[in-house]
């Protein structure tokens, strides 16, 4: 369908020409109004109270001059309040819909004295904005500050749950409000595995171990494994003392069966498991050393399919002193039997390494004879200790291999040797 238009008189043209002139003039005043709207109620732009309260005078009916103007003032020194609130009551009236403007209303609110209308005006916000983050912890910090401990934990945990950075510091402060309960901070706490061991590690810090304990083991075995930070909660609790507890933990993380995860017993003894970055705190420490290269060897054992090889790099007065070692839990003044197989392989030195027991003060309890040098197949070491007593709890020994050179310089050990199928048993 085609619409003609037929101007044939002078005046039919100019009402046209009038009329255009009229729309563009609207639409360019609607322009440099929404301009100057826009600018004025920008967060980014520093604005005065006063230049927006002689703005509002040409544009009375911007809701975002309104919600502006009500900011501005409460930043003023000589603020004065009820003229905030009024502003912050007439941009809910433009913009009923806009979230932010109750905001204002609520800091306004609170700035006055009256925190349960800051309530009010942040449950009208949440509604409009169930989504927002802000929101949420703004409304939880108002019902702490009425002493509505109780309610705000269902905002707090909304709002650490989306925002990772908010968590610790909603622990201290429901830690501190609730008195300690531990309760409390697991209430704020969502299900999600970081979140939960933030707050285990917090229990702990708080020195409850047991609720500690029992959030960690709360957690998805997978979910264990997946995050450093569960590492660094067991090493926190053998520091604070939770030595049985942690092992426990630990046992459980590494699927151990429960004779495996009986106290005073080797763990990993052939090397047939994987040592797992971050979870090594009951199985076997390897670190660098240089005087060797210690692996893990799959083209030789005494049983199964691997073994721990040490290779000597042939660098004089040779030193081993804890490169290889694993804490083991033991029954205090029980009586224990070490043992594990070694192999050598052109293995020159003036004295091989000993196998050695020493406690948590590193003094030795036993040592083996130096083990076997040159080239020998697999023979059985022995030795055996007496567990010493219990510290925190309990009584704790370190396996180790150690050569210490009696002397200040001595030949350069080298050669391979090899150790397999630790074991430790009670007399």
């Amino acid at each position: 369908m085609v619409l003609e238009l037929k101007l044939n008189s002078l005046a039919a043209r100019i009402a046209l020409l009038l009329g255009a002139l009229g729309v563009s003039a609207l639409l360019f005043t609607l322009t440099i109004s929404n301009f100057i709207t826009g600018t004025l109620a920008d967060d980014r732009v520093t604005v005065s109270r006063d230049l927006l309260a002689s703005a509002l005078g040409y544009f009375p009916n911007s809701g975002r001059l309104q919600g502006r103007l009500a900011e501005a003032e409460l930043l003023e020194r000589n603020r004065d309040l009820a003229r905030a609130l009024a502003a912050a009551e007439q941009s809910i009236n433009l913009s009923p819909f806009d979230y932010s403007h109750r905001l204002t209303l609520a800091a306004v609110s609170e700035a006055q004295g009256d925190r349960v209308a800051a309530e009010v005006a942040l449950k009208e916000a949440v509604k409009l904005a169930p989504n927002n983050i802000d929101v949420h912890w703004r409304l939880a910090n108002v019902l702490v500050r009425e002493g509505k401990l109780e309610e705000s934990l269902s905002q707090f945990r909304i709002a650490t749950s989306a925002n990772d950075s908010l968590l610790p510091g909603t622990l201290d402060l429901i830690w501190r409000l609730s008195g300690g309960n531990p309760l409390a901070v697991d209430a704020v706490t969502g299900p999600n595995a970081k979140h939960r061991l933030v707050l285990a590690r917090f229990l702990l810090k708080m020195r409850r171990l047991p609720e500690s304990a029992e959030v960690f083991r709360g957690l998805n075995r997978n979910a264990q494994l997946a995050n450093a930070e569960s590492g660094a909660f067991l090493n926190e609790l053998i520091q604070a003392g939770g030595l049985n507890v942690a092992r426990a933990l630990w046992m459980d993380l590494r699927g151990a069966d429960p004779i495996a995860a009986a106290s005073g017993s080797i763990w990993n003894g052939g090397f047939e498991s994987d040592i797992l970055r971050d979870f090594s705190q009951f199985d076997w420490n390897i670190a660098r050393s240089e005087y060797a290269r210690l692996t893990v060897d799959t083209s030789a054992a005494h049983s199964g399919v691997r073994s721990l090889r040490i290779d000597f790099v042939g660098r004089d007065t040779t030193r081993l002193n804890g490169e290889i070692r694993q804490m083991v839990l033991v029954l205090p003044g029980a009586r224990y039997q070490l043992e594990c197989y070694a192999k050598s392989s052109g293995l020159i030195t003036p004295e091989a390494p000993r196998l050695v027991v020493i406690d948590r003060g590193s003094k030795e309890l036993a040592a083996s004879s130096p083990l076997p040098a040159e080239s020998t197949d697999w023979q059985r070491v022995v030795v055996e200790f007496t567990a010493p007593a219990a510290v925190g709890g309990a009584s704790v020994v370190y396996v180790t291999l150690q050569r210490i050179p009696r002397y200040s310089y001595d030949e350069p050990t080298r050669g391979t040797l090899w150790l397999d199928d630790f074991a430790l048993s009670r007399k």
